[in-house]
């Protein structure tokens, strides 16, 4: 299975109000030395760039593939009208022209309840016209909780009810407990064409953990979508990167980033 590294995994203020404490110009030869070339990219170190347009030479200057923008673009009628709708399709428009982008991971109505049809409605329309402003760009909808997502089965509806060849669903268990990740795989399988790489500890759904050790029995998923060669994986989160700013060690996190792909593809 084709295997990818989330910048996110390198930034620990990913969820401070600061967002971006390590910049891509610094990370990414660090990321090139220790031997990744394709990247899912976190859009924060790409909007809070100091020159956004000069980082697509540093990428080909690394020979490193920015495969997948991991977009915050909201869909959420609650929260973006009309006009920010338009307009933040323009941004993501321009992101992937300006680094040739193949894939972008949305968010399926954060903030919206499966419940809510209303604002599925709309969810659904927005990612239709998405869908058809960029018709070669593939769209992954991340199995996040917070969302419609919080139900596989109206998830999987919503893609059906599109019926588009390049909007599917990104999986990442919306419950960190074994035994409801797989009920969700089984529900959402036929539908996932990629993973985002995370775990959490057995009882301790708050604490991230390796791959191999937590409640996610990650094995068993790859072994259930063995039949579809074509899903990719992104490791999103790594244990020792989950600190403070001042605590991060990228030496570290890189080292246990690629003990992390070694194992994923030993699977």
């Amino acid at each position: 299975m084709e295997f990818l590294l989330h910048t996110i995994a390198l930034e620990p203020a990913r969820w401070t109000p600061q967002r971006v404490a390590n910049p891509l110009v610094e990370l990414l030869p660090a990321i090139a030395r220790a031997g990744f070339r394709r990247l899912e990219v976190f859009e924060p170190h790409l909007a809070l760039a100091a020159d956004e347009e000069a980082l697509p030479r540093l990428f080909a200057s690394l020979r490193l593939e920015s495969v997948i923008l991991s977009s915050y673009f909201n869909v959420n009628p609650a929260v973006t009208s009309d006009a920010a709708f338009e307009a933040g399709l323009q941004e993501v428009e321009a992101r992937v022209r300006r680094f040739e982008f193949r894939k972008v991971r949305l968010f399926p109505g954060a903030g919206v309840k499966p419940s809510d049809e209303a604002a599925v409605g709309v969810v659904t329309e927005r990612i239709a016209t998405v869908a058809q402003r960029l018709p070669e760009v593939e769209f992954l909808l991340e199995s996040h909780d917070g969302s419609i997502a919080d139900s596989p089965e109206r998830l999987v509806q919503l893609v059906r009810e599109l019926a588009v060849p390049n909007v599917g669903i990104l999986f990442q268990p919306t419950v960190f407990e074994a035994e409801p990740a797989l009920r969700q795989l089984e529900i959402e399988k036929s539908l996932i064409r990629h993973l985002h790489l995370q775990n959490r500890a057995v009882g301790d759904a708050g604490k991230f953990v390796r791959l191999s050790e937590g409640a996610v029995p990650w094995q068993k998923i790859v072994q259930g979508l063995a039949d579809n060669p074509h899903i990719a994986a992104t490791l999103e989160f790594i244990p020792s990167a989950i600190c403070p700013v001042d605590q991060f060690d990228r030496s570290q996190s890189l080292a246990e980033a690629v003990a992390e792909s070694e194992y994923f593809q030993a699977l």
